[in-house]
């Protein structure tokens, strides 16, 4: 069984960052993809990391079930496992030089970020772990790598991009648009925190609101999951909801100790959301 909480540092593992690309980043890309009527893809990466290679050694006890009679060891691993505390980085650092193979070139202002360009083909590739948006002008050189990474790992295509981590998009060819929203993760929230039922607004927070510490703990806010839904929130806010940034700065400056007038204005959001549901991100659009 691998035990990852026992790795010691130095010794069974050294490095454990592994970039994943920025919300904005991923926006631009579908800003680009629309404007210029690019191919937008999705593929996904089984098993992601099993693919691993590890630069240490590392040893683990026998699986449960797994019997030899007469010996008695253990088993040294030579490709990541889940629950080791380096197979993100493992994982990434083989998906990295496998792009770089087939001439893909990583950002410099995003690592999770791989552009190619072949003549007038441009090929862009986002990673977020195991999901791959794979943006191209050149259908055919689109399945090429779709084709070549299957080779390589075992990947699941997603064909066109409609759902990607919460967010889901829509497009229109003929106006070179395209739409994404977070609708389905709203209501997902909404249920998950009782809301679904809440009276719409139209302001998510009120003008004159003036937030205060709360220096006693507050017992009316003790079974209330501020940090849960200020976080479920915030995570809106990164991918499509820009307009929630400054009620969601004000109610995270009290996550330690929230008092009730604190949950009001944080309800006050989901009242706003309620009503503004439909709303979504545009990008590109013919010129005028």
């Amino acid at each position: 069984m691998v035990r990852g909480f026992t790795q010691t540092f130095g010794v069974d593992y050294n490095e454990t960052f592994a970039p994943v690309a920025k919300f904005m980043s991923i926006r631009c890309i579908l800003a680009l993809a629309a404007i210029e009527d690019m191919e937008i893809h999705q593929m996904d990466v089984k098993t992601t990391f099993l693919n691993g290679d590890l630069e240490e050694e590392i040893y683990m006890e026998k699986p449960e079930g797994f019997t030899q009679e007469g010996e008695h060891f253990v088993c040294k691993l030579h490709k990541s496992l889940y629950a080791l505390k380096q197979s993100p980085r493992a994982w990434n650092q083989k998906l990295d030089a496998f792009l770089k193979i087939i001439k893909f070139v990583r950002s410099d202002a995003n690592f999770s970020v791989y552009v190619a360009q072949v003549g007038d083909v441009k090929f862009f590739i986002a990673i977020y772990i195991d999901d791959l948006i794979l943006v191209c002008d050149n259908k055919d050189k689109l399945l090429q790598v779709k084709e070549e990474l299957s080779r390589k790992f075992q990947m699941k295509d997603l064909g066109d991009l409609h759902l990607f981590l919460g967010m889901e998009v829509e497009r229109d060819h003929a106006q070179r648009l395209l739409y994404i929203n977070q609708i389905g993760y709203f209501k997902e929230i909404f249920k998950r925190f009782r809301m679904e039922d809440c009276n719409a607004i139209e302001v998510p927070l009120d003008p004159k609101t003036k937030l205060k510490k709360n220096e006693n703990k507050d017992v009316e806010t003790v079974n209330v999951p501020y940090q849960q839904v200020v976080g479920s929130l915030m995570y809106a806010m990164l991918c499509t909801r820009s307009d929630l940034a400054y009620p969601i700065s004000v109610v995270s400056q009290h996550m330690a100790n929230p008092s009730i007038k604190h949950w009001i204005v944080v309800k006050r959001i989901f009242r706003y959301l309620q009503g503004t549901l439909q709303f979504k991100l545009r990008f590109g659009g013919l010129a005028p």
